[in-house]
C-alpha cells in the first residue's frame, strides 16, 4: 500500500513513517521546502524503503499537486499548535485540511482513505483554540465523502519528543530544589507512549470495519498528576521534591496579577490542573486488541533510552 503522511518531520509523524515502512508500505512524506534534512532516513533494510518525498506546504494548495497521486491512504498528522497562534492554527489545521481534501477529490484513487491522528484531546473540557481547530478539522473530513477514521492520542510522550518529554525529564532529574505543582495534584492525566499510538494505527489495518471509526488513545488508566510527576522524577533519577501550591494561593496570585495584565492564559493553565483528563479507550482495547503500556513502564523506558543522553542534550523545538 502507498501511504501519504503529513507532519512526517514531527515527533509523532516520524514514528508513523518508520512504523508504516516496517510494515512494508511505501511511504510518501510531505515536507516543507527547506525542511528536507529534518526527515529522518529509514534504517537500512526497512521493507518500505526508499522513502518518497514530496516538497509542499499545507498553506500553499498549489504545492500539494501530485502529493496524493496513486496513494491508497493519507495519514494526516500535521498540526499547528497553540504556541504558533490562532491565525497559523487556522491556516494549517483547517485551511490546510481543506486543501488536502480538494487535492484528494481531484487526484486520489476512488478507494482512497483518510485517517487523521490528532494529539488534541478533543473530548477534554476547557477551552483551547487548538482543540477547537482539531474538532473542526475532523468535521470537515467526516463531511468530505471520503472514507475516514480518527485516532485521538492524548499527552503523547516518547524518545525524541524535545518539546515536552525532554524538558520534563530534565526538570525532574534535578538533584535538589522543589518542583511546584498547582492545586492538589489529584486531577488525573492519561499519557500514552508514541510507539503505542503507532501500534494502534497498524492494528487498524486488520480491523474488518475499516471506515468511520474514532479511537481515543491513552494509557491503560488515568493517574493523579502528583503521581505522574513522582513517576517521572523516579525514572529520571532526580531528587527534586514535588510540592503542591494550594488552589486559593494560585487563585489569589492570578487575581492580583489580573489587576495589571491579561491573565486569560494563566486561568486556562490553572483550570488544567482541576480537570480529569481520562479517556474511554475501550473500543481500541476490544476492537484492535490494543494494549498500551502503563506510564510507570513507559517513562522508565524513555528515560533510560540511550543512557538518557537524548533528553539531557535535546534542544527544544
Amino acid at each position: 500500500m502507498r501511504i501519504a503522511i503529513t507532519g512526517a518531520t514531527g515527533f509523532i509523524g516520524s514514528y508513523l513513517v518508520r512504523g508504516m515502512a516496517r510494515e512494508g508500505h511505501q511511504v510518501r512524506a510531505l515536507v516543507r521546502k527547506g525542511r528536507e534534512s529534518a526527515l529522518q532516513p529509514l534504517p537500512t533494510g526497512t521493507p518500505g524503503a526508499p522513502l518518497e518525498v514530496h516538497v509542499g506546504d499545507l498553506t500553499d494548495p498549489a504545492s500539494l499537486a501530485g502529493f496524493l497521486d496513486d496513494c491508497d491512504l493519507l495519514l494526516h498528522v500535521a498540526s499547528a499548535h497553540e504556541h504558533l497562534g490562532q491565525e497559523e492554527m487556522q491556516r494549517v489545521n483547517i485551511k490546510g485540511t481543506e486543501a488536502l481534501l480538494s487535492e484528494a477529490k481531484r487526484r486520489a484513487p476512488k478507494h482512497f482513505n483518510i485517517w487523521v491522528i490528532s494529539s488534541a484531546a478533543i473530548t477534554v473540557p476547557g477551552y483551547s483554540y487548538y482543540r477547537d481547530s482539531k474538532r473542526v478539522q475532523e468535521k470537515i473530513i467526516r463531511g468530505s465523502g471520503i472514507d475516514w477514521a480518527s485516532f485521538r492520542p492524548t499527552l503523547v510522550y516518547g524518545v525524541g519528543d524535545t518539546r515536552h518529554t525532554a524538558p520534563l525529564l530534565r526538570r525532574c532529574a534535578q538533584q535538589g530544589g522543589t518542583l511546584w505543582v498547582p492545586h492538589h495534584g489529584l486531577a488525573r492525566v492519561n499519557p500514552v507512549h508514541v510507539e503505542d499510538v503507532v501500534d494502534a494505527v497498524i492494528r487498524f489495518f486488520g480491523f474488518e470495519r475499516g471506515i468511520d471509526c474514532v479511537y481515543e488513545l491513552a494509557g491503560p488508566a488515568g493517574i493523579p498528576y502528583n503521581e505522574f510527576i513522582d513517576l517521572t522524577i523516579a525514572a529520571a533519577g532526580g531528587k527534586i521534591r514535588r510540592r503542591n501550591v494550594p488552589k486559593k494561593v494560585v487563585d489569589s496570585y492570578i487575581f492580583l496579577k489580573g489587576l495589571f495584565t491579561d491573565v486569560t492564559e494563566a486561568r486556562r493553565a490553572s483550570t488544567y490542573f482541576n480537570l480529569h483528563h481520562e479517556h474511554d479507550i475501550s473500543n481500541a482495547l476490544h476492537e484492535l486488541d490494543w494494549k498500551p503500556r502503563p506510564y510507570a513502564q513507559g517513562i522508565r523506558e524513555v528515560a533510560q533510552a540511550g543512557n538518557g543522553d537524548w533528553w539531557r542534550r535535546a534542544a527544544p523545538e
